[in-house]
């Protein structure tokens, strides 16, 4: 047990990738949900890394970035062989330290381990992530169409500059989407999971962009992976035309279940989303330490 190694920091160069995503695997496995989320691991080479060793092996790493502000992201994950040591006590102070602002620590899950982590260091849970999921059902088959005069269409390489501009204005205070730029769509759509078809816009008799409902598909269950309507268009029924457009789609393809994402304060997303029978599964949680 690596009691006495020494935390090594460094940028997470590539070749830590692979380590990287093998300790991923490894508390995926025992944990039923990730260390890290999809944007840090598809960004590896823009997170700094604190990382301890046992005999060539690692066992135990964190993963962050500066927000721009000065703030401190990260995530972090201990080896299931090598917990209840202290580990993630010990990556969470060397990052701390490093930091000029209050760090904040996501706890995808909020596992126990995350939970007893957070308490011994005085941190308080400042944002909450909900994954909601259910079924999908043979009354998601029939569908309706948009509202008169709209469009909802398959993405296309000539729409990534207005979904870009609408989303940064959707979710221009959210600090993971909001920051969606043409590298990282590049970077999405150049994934395994990415399907043109599963990518749903709706756009008015002009031509513009009101709206978009992006599916990821892995095996028989399709996560909503982002959808969006224009501050414009809100309160017209677009959101819920465009859910169930997307799970007309599902249906369509053979998929058996569904699950997204949405923050734990969006009462109006979290009331549509619940109306279409969706259920809570898991919860991630931010925690930040705020020094005097």
């Amino acid at each position: 047990m690596p009691e006495t190694s020494e935390i090594s920091t460094a940028a997470s160069a590539d070749v830590r990738g692979e380590e990287i995503r093998a300790i991923t695997d490894a508390a995926l496995s025992a944990d039923g949900v990730s260390p890290f989320n999809e944007d840090t691991m598809l960004s590896l080479d823009a997170r700094r890394l604190a990382a301890i060793d046992d005999s060539g092996q690692l066992v135990a790493v964190a993963l962050t970035r500066d927000l721009g502000d000065g703030t401190i992201e990260g995530e972090l994950v201990v080896h299931p062989k090598h917990r209840r040591a202290g580990l993630g006590a010990r990556l969470y102070d060397a990052v701390s330290s490093a930091a000029d602002a209050a760090p904040v620590l996501w706890a995808h899950g909020n596992l126990a381990g995350a939970s007893a982590l957070a308490s011994s260091r005085s941190l308080e849970a400042v944002r909450t992530l909900l994954k909601l999921g259910r079924p999908i059902t043979e009354a998601d088959a029939g569908g309706s169409p948009p509202p008169d005069g709209l469009t909802i269409a398959p993405f296309t390489e000539a729409d990534a500059d207005d979904f870009l501009a609408l989303n940064a204005v959707v979710f221009r205070s959210h600090p993971e989407q909001g920051a969606l730029d043409a590298a990282g769509l590049d970077a999405r759509r150049s994934t395994d999971w990415f399907d043109a078809d599963d990518f749903l816009l709706l756009r008015d008799e002009d031509g513009a962009l009101l709206g978009y409902n992006w599916l990821k598909r892995e095996g028989e269950e399709v996560e909503i992976y982002v959808v969006g309507i224009a501050p414009e268009a809100a309160g017209r029924g677009l959101g819920r035309a465009l859910m169930q457009a997307g799970l007309q789609r599902m249906h369509a393809t053979g998929a058996r279940e569904t699950s997204l994402y949405v923050e734990g304060d969006n009462t109006a997303a979290l009331a549509l989303y619940r109306s279409l029978g969706y259920e809570q599964l898991s919860i991630d949680v931010q925690y930040r330490h705020t020094r005097s």
